[in-house]
Formats: C-alpha cells, structure tokens, sequence
C-alpha cells in the first residue's frame, strides 16, 4: 500500500515522469461509448457519459468534469477491490483499497463525501452502492 500511494503522489506532482508520457497515460486515446464497462451491455453504445468524455487512456479511465480532467483506474478479485482517482489541476487523489469483495459498494458515497466527486461513472462501472445489495 505504501508503495502505491508512493506512486500515485509522483504521478500526481509530475515527478518521475516525462510530461509527454504523463500527457499519453491520461489523455483519452479511446472514447468510450459502451452503455457498461463490462457483460453484455459493454456491447452496445450509448451516449450516456458523453457529457464528461468519457475515454481509455494508457493505463488509466480519464474524463472531464467542472474540476478538470480526471483520471481513475479500480480493480477486484475475490475478497479485495481498489479504486483510485486524480484530478490533477486541484492536485486532489485518492486511492482506496479494500480487503472485501463488498468494498466497491462503498466507493461511490465515500469519493462524492471526501472530494465530491459526483463524476465518476459508476453506472458505466456497475458498482452498486451497499444500500442497494
């Protein structure tokens, strides 16, 4: 955990890392126009997260909201799951890491109480807010 807030603090400070490579990672390079990220939905466009240009960057989901661009990146097995996103022109991040296969329930609630952010495409991500399992 320590190493990875290590890197997500470089990444976000732009250090150790060329502008033009930080640039290519979080610029969209494909725009994303699936109705879901994943099952039978990512099938079928839509126009759903067109309002905040919604794409793939290297490595990372970027889009666009009111606080500028922003890019994420979540992950899950059985029994953990991670989300972590930055909006750097605020030089805001965060990065969550849970030891349940529930923890994505509470993602949603905790980024819009600690930043606000209500941008995030969790329909896109299928993440279910825990009052709703």
């Amino acid at each position: 955990m320590e190493e990875f807030n290590r890197f997500y603090t470089m990444l976000i400070n732009g250090r150790r890392l060329s502008k033009q490579s930080f640039n290519e990672m979080t610029q969209s390079q494909i725009r994303i126009r699936s109705v879901k990220q994943f099952g039978p939905l990512s099938w079928k466009d839509s126009t759903l997260n067109d309002n905040i240009q919604l794409g793939y960057g290297l490595g990372y989901v970027v889009l666009h909201s009111p606080y500028g661009p922003a890019y994420f990146k979540e992950g899950n097995d059985v029994g953990w799951g991670h989300y972590c996103i930055a909006y750097p022109d605020k030089k805001i991040a965060v990065v969550i890491l849970t030891n349940s296969q529930n923890g994505e329930s509470i993602f949603k609630d905790l980024l819009q109480e600690a930043i606000g952010d209500i941008y995030t495409p969790w329909f896109w991500e299928n993440y279910i807010p825990w009052y709703q399992l």
